[in-house]
């Protein structure tokens, strides 16, 4: 779980957090109001949920955990990777 500042706490040390790398919360009279993230955790969230909002790559994995696809290594010179 991230830590959680109040409003007060984010606004004095707002830089400090940004610079530190890592996740937290903002709250406001103890609720959860913002959070922020590194860019990179950020991207690789979004990168996530485009996966799982494609049906032909969810099968595509479903097909590989389940055992029914062969292995094929990925070709990194291609766009695609060779899928």
């Amino acid at each position: 779980m991230p830590d959680t500042y109040n409003m007060k706490e984010a606004q004095a040390n707002l830089t400090k957090l940004c610079r530190s790398g890592k996740r937290f919360v903002i709250a406001n009279r103890n609720q959860p109001v913002v959070v922020a993230m590194p860019v990179e955790d950020f991207e690789a969230l979004m990168e996530t949920m485009d996966v799982l909002a494609d049906p032909a790559a969810m099968t595509a994995i479903r097909s590989a955990k389940a055992g029914k696809t062969q292995y094929r290594p990925l070709n990194l010179d291609d766009e695609n990777f060779g899928l």
